[in-house]
């Protein structure tokens, strides 16, 4: 059961997402498609930065500390905490 939904910043596409799921596997389940390699947090590949809402993110390594302080995310290993809205790296 959803709880929580995403927003794509830029686009109609929103999609539901539940407490106990990444931001990517709910992406996919509702054929929204992100772009990742690893899917574990290593490669950093679907970094997104986060313009609303909060995460908990427990990472392999695949993203910077500055990254993260600028906010930025990593889909694969974030779950949600509250509604999101993300942007993809390629539209900052």
């Amino acid at each position: 059961m959803s709880k929580f939904h995403c927003h794509i910043r830029d686009t109609a596409i929103d999609f539901p997402m539940s407490e106990n799921e990444s931001v990517l596997s709910a992406a996919y389940e509702a054929g929204v498609e992100l772009p990742y390699r690893c899917a574990s947090g290593y490669c950093g590949v679907c970094k997104v930065r986060l313009t609303s809402g909060n995460v908990n993110m427990d990472h392999s390594g695949g993203i910077s500390r500055k990254d993260m302080a600028d906010g930025y995310i990593l889909p694969c290993c974030s779950v949600p905490l509250s509604n999101l809205e993300i942007e993809p790296v390629s539209s900052c």
